[in-house]
């Protein structure tokens, strides 16, 4: 059952654009574009979130310092997105080590807290810093590609094809995530951070490093939010403090983690795929014409958020999905005697 569930998903994220691109609807690509990044955070979240169990309110720093990093190398070295992405990685890992090793000694609301001072000094120093472009920011010219082929290895799409050539370059990046993410969960890596998070004296007692443990867990958070801030630059052509900063960057993917079940692989990509479109509907329908300015979008989406988290609040994933199925499939008939 599993793996068909996941064959129809494949199927249906490949195919979904396909239609929409015929008929020149555009929005609803984007809309999948932003499911597909909101779903890649919320995976690289749970790593540190969900499995070592270290309430991270900052990620989107490293957002920044991925959409920086590969902007800047190819505005001032000429370095397509594809090639400054792994640089970008690097950089965000470096970034969050030096910044998180220290933050290792907080437990619990503590080192929640540090994390969010963490975003608060890197707003101003976004804004200011000259290297980066400071509060004007920096644009990603679009240079002409003479194929199709060539835009999708610059990671650069103009005209009709822009829509359709970042949802797939986000659904490649997002099934290299999910794949990467099912090793760690399989992986030492992965039963050391749920030791950590489920008993950290009996953990550090078998001879586990918590402080070294808990930097690996929000390094590979922070290697993940920063590929995604490199798709997003590209996709937005600038890059701004208040936009690859923006406290958003952090709270949907969490929510979207804690909806679908977090500590759990399918997660935040349940999560993602229930609330992100529900975000979308909501403000173009609510938000707009005589009700705009009013928040009913927000508000209604709030609503749904807290029914949610009030009626199951482990996820929808602990929803007793496999009992569901097995009753709705036919009873097989007994051998006859």
């Amino acid at each position: 059952m599993g793996r068909l569930a996941l064959a129809v998903g494949a199927v249906a994220a490949i195919l979904y654009p396909i239609p929409l691109q015929l008929q020149g609807t555009t929005y609803y690509q984007t809309v999948g574009f932003l499911v597909l990044i909101n779903a890649m955070l919320g995976l690289g979240w749970n790593v540190i979130g969900g499995w070592a169990g270290q309430f991270d309110f900052g990620p989107q720093v490293f957002f920044g310092v991925g959409a920086y990093t590969a902007a800047l190398l190819f505005v001032r070295l000429g370095l397509d997105a594809w090639l400054g992405l792994p640089a970008a990685v690097a950089v965000a890992v470096v970034v969050c080590a030096l910044l998180t090793y220290p933050l290792t000694r907080l437990r619990g609301h503590y080192f929640a807290i540090a994390t969010v001072a963490i975003w608060m000094i890197a707003q101003p120093i976004g804004a200011t810093w000259e290297f980066i472009g400071g509060s004007q920011g920096l644009f990603i010219p679009v240079k002409p590609r003479a194929s199709v082929a060539a835009s999708a290895l610059s990671l650069q799409f103009s005209g009709p094809t822009k829509a359709l050539g970042y949802y797939y370059s986000a659904l490649a990046l997002f099934a290299l995530t999910l794949a990467l993410m099912a090793l760690v969960e399989r992986s030492k890596l992965g039963y050391y951070f749920r030791a950590i998070r489920d008993d950290q004296e009996a953990a550090e007692g078998i001879g586990i490093d918590s402080r070294l443990y808990k930097v690996l867990a929000r390094s590979i958070t922070a290697a993940v939010f920063a590929a995604a801030g490199v798709l997003y630059a590209f996709w937005a052509l600038s890059v701004f403090p208040e936009q690859v900063l923006e406290l958003n960057w952090s709270t949907l993917p969490i929510m979207a983690t804690v909806v679908g079940g977090i500590g759990r692989l399918w997660g935040p990509v349940l999560g993602a795929v229930i609330l992100i479109p529900i975000a979308q509907i909501m403000s173009t329908t609510l938000g707009t014409g005589p009700l705009a300015g009013r928040g009913i979008d927000l508000i209604v989406y709030g609503l749904i958020i807290v029914l949610i988290a009030a009626f199951r609040p482990t996820g929808l994933l602990s929803l007793p999905w496999g009992r569901w199925f097995r009753r709705r499939r036919p009873a097989t008939p007994a051998p006859a005697p």
